[in-house]
């Protein structure tokens, strides 16, 4: 019922922006963000690193006054993380999970001081996201004793598809950035993301998503 709660309230939005609102330019975002996962588990906490992903999306820009600004957005956002877990001093299982996720944004965008100026200005922006799991692979590998040979190590990989295994196909949670206006058609800054969906199809083992990395963000006009 949520998500269905969150689509609507997009798209009730999207039209009422559109409805009364002009719109001003197109979107392309671009960014390299760092992904991994937060738990709640603090045998877990330390074992989880980052993992590099490159995003992308498009939207509308929406003049809402001289400052403040509504950008709906469909995004193309990989998650996921990587672990490592030492069962003995040469022994270990490692597992890196591939999301793919396409997200729908609705960011609000302030600029400090009149976005249609020249002027280099401070931009900040944020929203939430509903994102919807398109694919994905889960990497399972490591070293493990060897129970039926000589050798005291064996090694192992296993590759699995997402979201048939246990994994959430569905996760939302909020976007926020800041950076630097430059002229009238460019920003570059950072950005956060932060999960509240567990991806875990599990009661007992919460696991959440985000990511901190750089984004470029163009505005153009209208190519058609």
């Amino acid at each position: 019922m949520r998500y269905l709660t969150f689509t609507l309230y997009f798209l009730l939005t999207s039209f009422l922006v559109k409805a009364q609102f002009k719109k001003d330019h197109y979107i392309f975002k671009f960014g390299v963000r760092s992904v991994s996962v937060r738990t709640e588990n603090i045998y877990q906490k330390d074992n989880f690193s980052i993992k590099p992903v490159i995003d992308f999306g498009f939207g509308v820009n929406y003049n809402l006054s001289e400052n403040f600004r509504f950008q709906p957005e469909i995004h193309y956002n990989p998650r996921g993380f990587k672990s490592r877990f030492n069962l003995s001093d040469s022994t270990y299982v490692e597992n890196s999970l591939e999301l793919h996720y396409l997200d729908l944004c609705p960011n609000f965008s302030y600029t400090v001081a009149d976005h249609q100026s020249y002027r280099t200005k401070l931009n900040v922006w944020g929203g939430p996201y509903l994102g919807f799991g398109i694919g994905g692979k889960n990497v399972l590998s490591g070293k493990i004793i060897n129970t039926k040979g000589t050798k005291a190590d064996s090694t192992f990989s296993n590759v699995n598809k997402t979201f048939s295994n246990g994994l959430n196909q569905v996760d939302y949670g909020f976007n926020v950035g800041i950076g630097l206006q430059f002229e009238k058609f460019t920003q570059v800054g950072f950005s956060y993301s932060m999960g509240f969906n567990n991806i875990l199809d599990s009661k007992t083992v919460s696991i959440y998503n985000q990511s901190i990395g750089i984004y470029v963000i163009v505005l153009f006009d209208d190519m058609f």
